[in-house]
């Protein structure tokens, strides 16, 4: 608006100065004096031509300038707002890559075990212990309860391994304590040499993020590296879950026994997914005992 006003005034004052050359002029003519007074008419006007011509020449630029800052202003703004839309589908995509992914490896176990029958479940809610490898989850809550078939004493499992097993259910919720959690206690065994022992969390490995294989006899054959399944021994985990690796090996004189530490293949730092196996038959000693709905 200031700019506007500025170029009415001028507009003005050069108006007002041409009418009184142009009156001017019209004397000089009659009284003959018409040549000199264009002579003297263009070197008096030339200073005021020139330097409207560069007033107006300025506040055009002046104002173009602001005219260009605001065409800039509304561009930075198109540019960012395509910059979010692009992050969020970027988000999107990676969400349903992670969906996708569990997805396979849900159906994927589900071919695997044709004799199980699996309960895909999320977890809404965990306790946890900090370790060097990040938040260790001891306690689960799953979004899974009675009313899909739940029952406390289920296992719950990955595609990677052992999670844990159930402990108490509401219509659709339960609770499940993990293998980092020393409440739990699992029977194991060694694949290479068929070792049997009792995998179980351990407060004291639980820095490294590791569980405790115990009950080993001190001269047991056990070898860093040996992977640790279920052993199908009690009532609650079918044989062949796998558990882990073994990374360390402790003989403990005063008892005369070995302990092994178990890396878990399961990620207790990252679970958002599980699967709690609802029915399948569970073998003892070669007797079929049904869990869940199996007969």
């Amino acid at each position: 608006m200031e700019v506007s006003r500025i170029k009415q005034r001028f507009f003005i004052a050069c108006l007002g100065l041409a009418l009184a050359i142009a009156l001017f002029t019209g004397v000089f003519a009659v009284m003959g004096w018409g040549s000199l007074l264009r002579d003297v008419g263009s070197a008096v006007l030339y200073p005021f031509q020139w330097v409207g011509a560069k007033v107006g020449n300025g506040v055009t630029g002046f104002f173009s300038y602001f005219q260009d800052i605001d065409s800039l202003r509304e561009e930075l703004e198109s540019v960012r707002a395509e910059n979010e839309s692009l992050k969020s589908e970027l988000i999107d995509a990676e969400i349903m890559a992670d969906e996708n992914s569990w997805l396979y490896r849900y159906l994927s176990m589900k071919e695997e075990h044709g004799d199980y029958s699996l309960c895909a479940a999320s977890v809404i809610a965990s306790s946890s212990s900090s370790g060097e490898g990040g938040d260790y989850a001891l306690e689960l809550t799953l979004n899974r309860g009675t009313s899909s078939g739940v029952q406390a004493g289920m296992p719950v499992v990955t595609s990677l391994g052992l999670v844990g097993v159930v402990v108490e259910t509401g219509l659709n919720h339960c609770r499940v304590m993990t293998l980092m959690d020393t409440s739990v206690s699992v029977g194991a065994v060694t694949t290479r040499s068929t070792q049997n022992g009792l995998c179980e969390g351990d407060y004291a490995r639980l820095h490294d993020g590791h569980a405790t294989l115990k009950g080993l006899p001190e001269e047991s054959d056990v070898e860093v590296g040996d992977i640790v399944v279920t052993s199908g021994r009690g009532s609650v985990y079918p044989y062949g879950i796998p558990i882990g690796r073994v990374v360390d090996i402790q003989s403990n004189a005063y008892s005369r026994t070995t302990e092994a530490a178990v890396e878990p293949f399961t990620d207790f730092t990252d679970l958002t997914q599980v699967v709690i196996l609802t029915d399948y038959v569970h073998y003892v000693d070669g007797y079929e005992q049904p869990v869940g709905g199996k007969s």
